[in-house]
């Protein structure tokens, strides 16, 4: 089953940005560790979400969802111990790793895995840093990878080390752990840290919480006492990755948009958006008191050569590439290397599809390491391309924004996955009218090319 899109002359409106996913999945996270009841508001309703919560509750936390809100009773460090648990971690990196590490302190066996993308991942530099801290963990199938058996007992404490560029959730799953340890556990990180928001957002979560954890300045080294988590409230903020691909549409069309639900106030380093967009000849203004961002863009924007450094903020890096089809100009992003490890390797996968499309993008690479690419944009494209999303949501929902500009209709693979972090995506893009069809069969096809016309499709989410 494939999605085709038509393209639309004009994107205005209001619209809703979704809650924070990393930040639910650490809020569950944190309260599940934690001893009594703490309650989350404006958590995110989505498949990955679930998935933390079913890990959770497999721990023996008790959630209850309620319109608007969580609540949860914690174990206050006393998991469920039945002797045969088993946490599917679905396709979600954070919920495997993370459950990975608090298995360690289990006194019984714990598998812990994943669908077929997730299994493909790296996880070798966390087994064996944990490893290095007294677990007792084997890979069931092939060294290094998902699925694995976490003996459990014990996780001793003392000195872990872990490379900065492949991902951070190897740093965040052993700081989540580590409270739990016999003594300190410290964490030394090899290289420059790539997407130290996310981090960040760990540390926050775990100070609020209680835990005694203290970082150098450059990142590099972490210290986590033994410590107990407490119980708290916790109010979810706006997801900037998600904003990001109704705020990248917003760019591609003059006029004025308005987004609500955006506190304007964020950890997160995809909020780096916001700038970006500043700086591509977008206005933007919080209204902190109502909650909304108003964009406007005026028609000389998107002119010129830019140069972004994704370092902190790689879930962006597929929708930068959208962005970069229209500049009048070239768009160049480096710091992007630790995409390679994400559930699809991100740049790759947009210089290729974007290319099916006649989009001038090249990958550029840093001591042969792909770090990155450089575009150089035009006003618009024939379309009637097929897009793959190679396994991977991000992907799908980035050439969705590439392809609205285009002068006819794309079909694109995937587009069920919007569920694992926007399950509302096709109702925010609804509101600027924009239309889809479900189609199925070898002989469908998108529209060739051609001049623009008026759709005739069912509306997105429609029957």
């Amino acid at each position: 089953m494939r999605l085709r899109v038509e393209p639309i002359d004009s994107f205005t409106g209001t619209f809703r940005v979704p809650a924070s996913k990393p930040e639910t999945q650490r809020a569950i996270l944190a309260s599940t560790l934690a001893e009594g009841r703490s309650r989350i508001t404006n958590d995110l309703r989505c498949e990955e979400t679930e998935t933390m919560k079913r890990a959770c509750r497999a721990l023996g936390a008790e959630i209850v969802e309620h319109e608007g809100y969580l609540d949860i009773t914690g174990t206050g460090g006393q998991f469920k111990d039945d002797g045969r648990t088993v946490i599917r971690s679905d396709g979600s990196g954070l919920v495997f790793r993370t459950m990975t590490a608090l298995a360690s302190v289990l006194p019984s066996p714990v598998v812990v895995t994943g669908d077929e993308t997730l299994c493909k991942r790296v996880m070798s530099p966390l087994l064996d840093a944990l490893r290095d801290l007294g677990a007792d963990i084997e890979s069931i199938c092939r060294e290094g990878n998902a699925p694995v058996v976490n003996w459990g007992g014990r996780l001793a404490g003392g000195v872990c080390r872990l490379p900065g560029d492949v991902s951070s959730q190897f740093i965040t799953a052993i700081l989540f752990a580590a409270p739990f340890a016999e003594r300190p556990v410290e964490i030394e990180v090899a290289g420059r840290v790539h997407s130290m928001s996310y981090i960040e957002q760990t540390l926050h979560t775990l100070r609020q919480a209680g835990i005694d954890v203290t970082v150098s300045d450059d990142h590099r080294r972490y210290r986590v006492e033994p410590s107990l988590y407490r119980s708290q409230d916790v109010a979810v903020h706006e997801d900037y990755t998600s904003a990001s691909y109704l705020l990248a549409a917003a760019a591609l069309y003059p006029g004025r948009k308005v987004f609500t639900g955006v506190h304007g106030t964020s950890t997160q380093g995809e909020s780096a958006i916001v700038p970006i967009l500043e700086r591509l000849g977008v206005r933007t203004a919080f209204d902190r008191g109502a909650d909304t961002l108003t964009v406007d863009t005026p028609p000389d924007s998107m002119r010129g050569d830019f140069h972004i450094d994704a370092t902190d903020c790689p879930n962006i890096v597929p929708t930068l590439a959208a962005l970069g089809a229209y500049v009048d100009g070239t768009l160049r992003v480096t710091g992007a290397r630790v995409t390679h490890f994400h559930k699809a390797s991100r740049i790759e996968a947009m210089v290729g599809e974007l290319s099916k499309a006649g989009v001038d993008i090249r990958p550029r690479y840093e001591r042969g390491v792909c770090d990155g690419f450089e575009v150089r944009g035009r006003s618009t494209y024939p379309g009637g391309v097929e897009f793959s999303h190679w396994g991977d949501h991000r992907i799908f929902m980035s050439l969705f924004v590439a392809g609205l500009r285009m002068e006819s209709a794309n079909l694109y693979s995937g587009f069920e996955e919007v569920r694992l972090s926007f399950p509302a995506f096709f109702e925010e893009f609804a509101k600027a009218d924009v239309v889809t069809s479900a189609v199925d069969g070898p002989d469908a096809d998108p529209a060739p090319p051609g001049p623009r016309r008026a759709p005739a499709a069912v509306p997105v989410g429609g029957a």
